[in-house]
């Protein structure tokens, strides 16, 4: 007689027949997490008791204890210069929040050049000058220069005024100005340092010795960012970059005030977004990706893959840390640092069932190395569907699903924890939280099918750990929550129980407003020939019996469960269940 053995589960593979399934695939598989090989419930999600500024927001961002949120696209991105500086693109011109302060991230650059007047007597060898100034913020930062002055002729005992100098651009605590003097030597004529003072319009008077100059004008060639910059992103080596249009642009090292020109990168097709990898950018467009490569952002190297993978959506792309992912019309595709570029989901769906789900509006993130998908979209009928799965993109592709939904998603690689936040309501929650009482799992397998039709007649159910005593501690928790809910609802008086006295659907039948108490330690599992249930079992640990009188050739079972199973077996007689497990 054929035995039935599940000692190991996995997910759903949709696009493969029911039948033709791996062993342990499933046809369905809700709230587990299958990392251990067992079926063990995701946790409910809990609230973190901090709330973004409006339901309707769209980005959700945590910066050290504070919860930030914008109703657009934001893309924010810690800065490699100090950890309480947070930039960000998507709202309007491009930003730096210092604690709870918002700039401009560029550093208005003086615009007028500088007049310099030389007076006095000199004599020696005439030199010719040109002087420049830059503004220089309480945070460092120093602007690209003014255009440089007029040239003029300088002998040794001479002075020079300079004049024209404007007062320091607002909003962006510009609190100082460096002047630079030209000076030649060997390898050409270079603009260098000479005085740093408070910002101010007044004159300056140049009475620095001719071999006093210090360090070299570092901005020359430093450009604003424009305020078109999108897509944000943070890469090794203090760079930065964003992009306008079809062009890439990056910082200068430590530097994300000053986005050079010369860095610019351009491609062939408009970019959607940018993650960065390694020491790689992976850009993503409307048409055919891009990797840029390079330790500098003078050196980086542009590689078009080779892949038809537009990018149909912004709010897809995730960062999995061994890959970009990112959806398009043809499903889900994984970018790696070699390069190396692929559809992972082309064992999961084909065309047609990915765009069922509207891939160009899903919102994704990632939770334990695997790429979540949350969805809300109308079917062809009118219905709307909504939910989330959670999509393993390994050599062994399938997915788990879970009813949550979110309109907003931030992944916090401190805690490594997906918050999120639901349709139209303002509170921030964590998706399969360590605080949260155990999910139930609803598991079903794939279709056993036998050369001749059989009867099953013996049972055995594993469960694997007992309750921990964190997971217990998160039961108590959410059963003295709801404790004193119905305490607060009792003490109004009012049930809503009276008769008629609802809306139709409101309550449950004979129902009230008080919440029923949630059961745990609790298994159902059911089998199934050929379509019909056979027997549900309750019982784990011991040996049950299946009804007789009858045969079949395909066989299912399903799993209803808030605690972890390890096993299940099914077989003809006890003693073929007992040399099996």
């Amino acid at each position: 007689m054929p035995v039935v053995k599940l000692s190991a589960f996995a997910g759903e593979k949709p696009l493969i027949t029911p039948r033709l399934l791996p062993e342990t695939a499933a046809t369905a598989a809700f709230n587990t997490r299958l990392n251990d090989g067992a079926l063990t419930p995701t946790n409910k999600s809990t609230t973190t008791g901090a709330s973004s500024t409006g339901p309707a927001d769209k980005t959700i961002y945590r910066h050290g204890d504070d919860w930030l949120s914008w109703s657009g696209l934001v893309s924010a991105a810690p800065g490699p210069v100090a950890a309480d500086r947070l930039y960000y693109t998507g709202d309007g011109a491009p930003k730096m929040r210092v604690g709870g302060t918002v700039y401009p991230l560029a550093v208005q650059h003086p615009i007028a050049a500088l007049t310099a007047t030389p007076s006095g007597t000199g004599t020696g060898d005439v030199q010719s000058r040109v002087y420049a100034y830059t503004f220089v913020t309480d945070f460092g930062e120093e602007s690209a220069p003014c255009p440089a002055s007029a040239v003029i002729d300088w002998q040794p005992g001479k002075t020079v005024m300079l004049s024209g100098f404007a007062a320091a651009p607002a909003g962006r605590a510009v609190t100082k100005q460096r002047i630079y003097r030209s000076q030649s030597g060997s390898s050409g004529t270079y603009l260098y340092f000479i005085a740093e003072r408070a910002a101010s319009a007044s004159d300056y008077v140049d009475t620095v010795a001719v071999d006093a100059f210090q360090e070299p004008l570092p901005s020359a060639n430093w450009n604003e960012p424009p305020d078109t910059l999108q897509g944000l992103v943070a890469m090794p080596n203090g760079m930065m970059a964003a992009f306008s249009g079809s062009d890439v642009y990056f910082c200068e090292p430590f530097r994300p005030h000053a986005w050079p020109q010369g860095y610019v990168q351009t491609c062939d097709f408009e970019v959607v977004g940018l993650r960065a990898i390694g020491s790689a950018l992976v850009v993503m467009t409307k048409g055919q990706p891009y990797l840029l490569s390079g330790s500098a952002p003078e050196s980086m190297q542009s590689l078009k893959l080779e892949a038809n993978f537009p990018c149909i959506n912004v709010r897809g792309i995730v960062d999995l840390s061994f890959a970009i992912c990112y959806p398009s019309n043809l499903g889900l595709v994984a970018v790696r640092a070699d390069g190396s570029i692929s559809l992972a989901t082309q064992e999961l769906f084909d065309r047609d069932a990915w765009m069922a789900f509207s891939p160009e509006t899903i919102i994704g993130a990632q939770h334990m190395g695997n790429y979540v998908l949350f969805y809300d979209t109308l079917n062809a009928k009118g219905t709307r569907t909504s939910g989330a799965m959670m999509i393993n993109i390994n050599a062994a592709q399938y997915l788990v699903r879970s009813g949550e939904v979110a309109d907003a998603v931030f992944y916090s690689l401190e805690d490594e924890g997906l918050y999120f936040k639901r349709p139209s309501a303002p509170g921030i929650f964590r998706f399969d939280s360590p605080e949260g009482a155990p999910e139930t799992v609803y598991w079903r397998s794939k279709e056993f099918w036998l050369t001749q039709p059989v009867n099953f007649g013996a049972m055995l159910i594993d469960l694997g750990v007992d309750t921990s005593l964190k997971s217990q501690a998160n039961i108590d928790a959410e059963t003295a929550a709801i404790i004193a809910q119905n305490t607060a609802i009792l003490a109004t008086g009012d049930l809503r129980s009276s008769i008629d006295g609802q809306l139709i659907n409101e309550l449950p039948l004979n129902g009230d407003s008080l919440i029923p108490l949630p059961s745990y330690e609790g298994i159902s599992v059911s089998v199934y020939c050929d379509g019909k249930l056979v027997r549900t079992e309750m019982i784990a640990g011991r040996i049950t019996r299946l009804p007789a009188g009858f045969k079949g050739r395909k066989w299912e079972i399903s799993v209803s469960s808030n605690v972890q199973i390890t096993q299940i077996i099914i077989a003809g007689t006890v003693d073929e269940l007992r040399g099996a497990a």
